[in-house]
């Protein structure tokens, strides 16, 4: 798909820039096309997570136990609003030259709720698995989260150090900063690979939303759910074989 083609391209370009902005000693020259990519990064990465909560709000009735399923989207919802927000005021602050404690603060706010928006989702796949199983997606996005929480915990811990040091230019302060830095860059890239991790359901739930998915004995789909899944994707029908989902569904097929 087109979005995630595009992610793939600016979220990496940001990425190796953001890099080489680290390393370079004089940067005044990189500093309107990273600000740019940063702002084309937050714009995708902003689309994809707003489709996916609809994927989700839509799709959650069909779980084993959508009332986890819509706590948990709302969740990752509010935690995706948070980063969000911290991401423009780094932006800004980036812009206006601020002193790095006031960035590794943001930044570790920023990994923060971005590890939470992960793990929500973990959750949020575990129950959707009962519409489709992939299970070395499942596993990647696990491996992702549990890596995420322990970089998220190094970061915090040198990142608050750093703040009480002196800047002298010891080689403690410095080696503190570097692995800071690390962690956060490392946090990112695995956001990024997390995200771009929904092109598989984006191919699943666009090309319609079929009985061979419904796992689960319990899974219902009521008016409502049919209702919003025509919004969602239009006049498509949902076929599968001879079969057309209708109505509600009381069972699902097991495969």
């Amino acid at each position: 798909m087109l979005i995630f083609k595009c992610g793939l391209v600016i979220l990496s370009s940001t990425f190796i820039v953001s890099l080489c902005f680290q390393v370079a000693q004089e940067t005044n020259s990189l500093d309107t096309g990273l600000a740019f990519l940063y702002l084309a990064s937050g714009v995708i990465a902003g689309k994809i997570i707003y489709d996916r909560y609809q994927h989700i709000h839509v799709l959650g009735s069909l779980t084993p136990n959508p009332n986890v399923t819509s706590f948990a989207n709302k969740i990752a919802s509010f935690s995706a609003s948070f980063l969000s927000a911290g991401f423009l005021i780094y932006f800004f602050l980036f812009l206006f030259k601020v002193g790095n404690n006031s960035l590794i603060a943001l930044n570790i706010f920023i990994c923060g709720f971005a590890t939470l928006y992960i793990w929500m989702q973990c959750i949020i796949t575990t129950y959707i698995a009962t519409l489709y199983y992939d299970k070395y997606l499942s596993i990647l996005r696990q491996c992702l989260a549990n890596l995420s929480f322990l970089l998220l915990i190094v970061m915090a811990v040198f990142g608050t150090i750093t703040s009480f040091l002196p800047r002298d230019g010891t080689s403690g302060v410095y080696l503190c900063l570097l692995i800071t830095s690390m962690c956060s860059y490392m946090l990112a890239a695995i956001f990024c690979v997390f995200i771009l991790s929904y092109e598989k359901e984006y191919v699943y739930f666009s090309e319609g939303l079929r009985s061979d998915m419904l796992l689960d004995d319990d899974c219902s789909l009521d008016d409502e759910s049919l209702a919003d899944v025509d919004s969602l994707y239009g006049t498509q029908e949902f076929t599968t074989n001879p079969i057309v989902i209708k109505s509600n569904i009381t069972s699902g097929k097991v495969s």
